[in-house]
């Protein structure tokens, strides 16, 4: 799918679901992963922080969650220090 989007030969993909995320591309022949959560995967995380907020799972609750972003003014920041290409939700979830 990253290709007929792109048109590149060779994309690097962000693939992101309820239960897993990582960072893939082709590389020497193969697909590699570069990076992945090392806790709970990005779409967990939003999936619990719809639920906290309260919103919809129609039609998605990502969706939801990008609609209520467009409407806000003010960035938080917040708490993340893994460095490398891995990431880590948990914290996030966590401190909202």
């Amino acid at each position: 799918m990253g290709r007929l989007i792109t048109k590149c030969n060779d994309p690097t993909v962000l693939y992101v679901s309820g239960g897993n995320t990582q960072f893939i591309a082709y590389s020497q022949n193969r697909y590699r992963i570069f990076g992945e959560t090392i806790d709970i995967a990005i779409g967990n995380c939003l999936d619990r922080f719809a639920r906290v907020l309260k919103l919809s799972n129609d039609p998605s609750p990502g969706y939801n969650i990008e609609k209520m972003a467009e409407k806000g003014k003010k960035f938080l920041h917040l708490p993340y220090t893994v460095k490398g290409m891995d990431v880590s939700c948990s914290g996030i979830l966590s401190n909202i």
